[in-house]
Formats: C-alpha cells, sequence, structure tokens
C-alpha cells in the first residue's frame, strides 16, 4: 500500500516518521476498507495513517495506549479504556496537518484552527484510486518551492481564531494551491434567526448565502475597489464555519443594495403540524400562504454548503463569456431546482402569481 516518505511529509508540513518509533496495524471495524497503521512513541500514539485502495489519510495524534497494544487508554482520569479499533481511533481528534484523499477528493487542513490549506473541490484532479493519488503527491512534491515550504509552515503554526463577520462583507478564498477567488456574504440567515425575524426556516447549520466575484487570479491583493464593478456568480448557501475559523479572510465591505441576487426556495411545507401550507423565500422576502397546494415539488432548494458552489472551469468559462449561462447550463443537479435557472422562467412567473408577487 502506498505511503508517504519523510522526504513528501515536509511537502505538507507533516511530521516525518522517527525509526524508533514502533508501527502497529489497530484492529479494523466490520466494514473498513482500509487498514489503519499507528506510529507509538512509547506507549504514545504520534501518527495515524490509514491506506486503502481509494483511500489514504496520515494525521498527527496524541493518546496512550496500553502496554499489550490492545486498548486505547481514556483522556481522563473519569474515562475507561477502550478497544484499540480503527473505529475509537478515528474518534479521537488529531492535531496539526492532516492529509486526506477519499474518491477523487483531496484535502490538506489543520485540524487545530479547522482550516484547509489546499482543497481540491474548486478543481478536477482527476484522481480515481490510490496510484494517480501517488502521482499527484509526486507532482505536488516536485512543485514546491522554498517559498511553498515557508507558506505551509506558517500555516502549520497557526493558533486557532474566530472572526466577526457581517452582511456586505467581501472575502478571498483559494481556489487549488497558488489561485485565489473573492466573494461576498449577502445574508446571515442565522442573525434572522435570533432576532426572530420570520423566514421559511428549512435550512442546517448556520447559513449565509454568499457569491462569487467573476475573477480567478494569482493576487492576494485584490482590494474592493477592484471587486465592486465584476459580475458575480448566482448566490448559494455557505454554512459560516469558514468564515468563523477565518479560513475565508475578510478584506473589506460593501453596503447591501436593494436589488441583490438571492436563491429562491419554494414548496410545500415539511412539518407535520400543518397542511396545505405554501412557503417562498428569496433573500429576506418571506410568504406564507394557507389552504393552497405547491405548484411543483422541486424547488425546495434548501441546501447549504461547507463551501461556495464554485467550479473552476466553469468560473473561468463564465468569465470569458461574461455571462453565468455555463454556470446554470453545467454546474449540476443542484442547481437545476434553483427556480432563478432562466430554464424555469416561465415556473418562476406561475410561483410568482400564486404569491401575489411582482
Amino acid at each position: 500500500m502506498f505511503e508517504l516518505t519523510n522526504e513528501q511529509r515536509k511537502c505538507f508540513a507533516l511530521e516525518p516518521v522517527d525509526e524508533k518509533w514502533e508501527r502497529i496495524v489497530a484492529k479494523p471495524s466490520p466494514y473498513d476498507k482500509h487498514v489503519t497503521h499507528l506510529y507509538l512513541d512509547g506507549n504514545t500514539i504520534v501518527k495515524c495513517v490509514m491506506t486503502g485502495e481509494d483511500y489514504y489519510r496520515e494525521r498527527e495524534m496524541t493518546g496512550e495506549v496500553s502496554d499489550d497494544r490492545k486498548y486505547l487508554l481514556p483522556k481522563t482520569a473519569k474515562g475507561k479504556p477502550v478497544l484499540l479499533s480503527s473505529s475509537n481511533v478515528e474518534k479521537r481528534k488529531g492535531k496539526g496537518i492532516c492529509l486526506s484523499y477519499y474518491k477523487e477528493h483531496i484535502v490538506l487542513y489543520n485540524e487545530n484552527i479547522d482550516c484547509d490549506y489546499f482543497n481540491c473541490a474548486y478543481e478536477d484532479v482527476n484522481v480515481c484510486d490510490t496510484a494517480s493519488f501517488a502521482r499527484w503527491v509526486e507532482n505536488w512534491c516536485a512543485e514546491t518551492t522554498e517559498a511553498d515550504y515557508e507558506d505551509i509552515a506558517r500555516f502549520a503554526r497557526q493558533e486557532k481564531r474566530h472572526v466577526k463577520f457581517r452582511e456586505g462583507d467581501v472575502f478571498r478564498y483559494k481556489i487549488g494551491r497558488r489561485l485565489y477567488g473573492y466573494g461576498r456574504i449577502l445574508l446571515d440567515y442565522e442573525k434572522m434567526r435570533k432576532r426572530k425575524e420570520p423566514f421559511w426556516d428549512v435550512l442546517m447549520m448556520k447559513p449565509l448565502v454568499c457569491s462569487a466575484y467573476h475573477i480567478v487570479t494569482d493576487r492576494a491583493d485584490v482590494g474592493v475597489d477592484e471587486l465592486k464593478s465584476l459580475r458575480s456568480l448566482p448566490s448559494s448557501f455557505v454554512a459560516d464555519n469558514c468564515f468563523y475559523y477565518g479560513e475565508y479572510e475578510i478584506i473589506g465591505n460593501l453596503p447591501i443594495a436593494e436589488n441583490e441576487d438571492y436563491p429562491i426556495m419554494y414548496g410545500g411545507t415539511i412539518s407535520r403540524i400543518e397542511n396545505n401550507v405554501v412557503y417562498y423565500q428569496c433573500g429576506k422576502v418571506y410568504r406564507r400562504l394557507e389552504n393552497a397546494s405547491a405548484l411543483y415539488n422541486e424547488f425546495r432548494n434548501n441546501g447549504v454548503s461547507f463551501l461556495l458552489n464554485v467550479r473552476l472551469d466553469i468560473l473561468l468559462e463564465c468569465i470569458e463569456k461574461q455571462s453565468n449561462e455555463p454556470y446554470w447550463t453545467k454546474m449540476g443537479k443542484r442547481d437545476l431546482c434553483d427556480l432563478r435557472n432562466p430554464a424555469h422562467y416561465d415556473k418562476l412567473c406561475e410561483v410568482k402569481k400564486q404569491f401575489g408577487l411582482d
């Protein structure tokens, strides 16, 4: 099975394996498709490496095991030892950098600060098995410069922080390893919850409405004045985690205008205590219609993502065409269920007419 070399680990700010460490295998869980390797310094777990046909995860850890290597000891005096199994190891939070690959998805993140350094979600990395992941690792290391070593080492040393943000804030986010995109927070539904302002609250987590500007650049110093005249992709629901922990860095603020773009949620109630109630939500526009039935059932559109709804290739095409047409036709199933999609124009008109909206 594939495993990083110590030279490769340096490129990801992972701790090298000391030849004095003991390597053991944790007891597998019934449905495991990977093997969980543990490196021990004495009785202390210092590293966990999980390997499989389309799976690789390496993380720094801490935790004590019993002398016979059968049990994972509790973190506190009140706890009890548990079997040294892959599932029990997985429950323990790691420390520092973690590199994770699973079925085409690669993430390099810092477990101490809950932030990603690299996430392939915005681009197509074409990694379908561990062999192609190994080639991806080789390319990453071959492209690593001294500046990259310093940058990822800085990221590994960062301390956890909690960042305040507000509607209108403009932010920077990473696309791949060296590119940046920029976006804006349009609405904070969690604050509406706290203020008990009415809206169709079928959203999970702490949802924000965010848009991404038509820009892809290697510059980390793009200012608000350069962005305010750019087009944006259609906005989407995003959990506040990336903002709260500072992964998306706030660079300024542009006041919210009256004609901002917001996702539309429409459909019948999901409550068991309500009957024949239909809802419409767009930004802060909230309508509730009793004694009515939904005209369509596929436009609830209440999914909340941890990341922006962006793909690099489609964003670049939108920039080239100066239009969001590629977004609506190529992003996928989620956007087919959005009433803002031009393909649903007639249906949107019918929905607005049902609620008496212009």
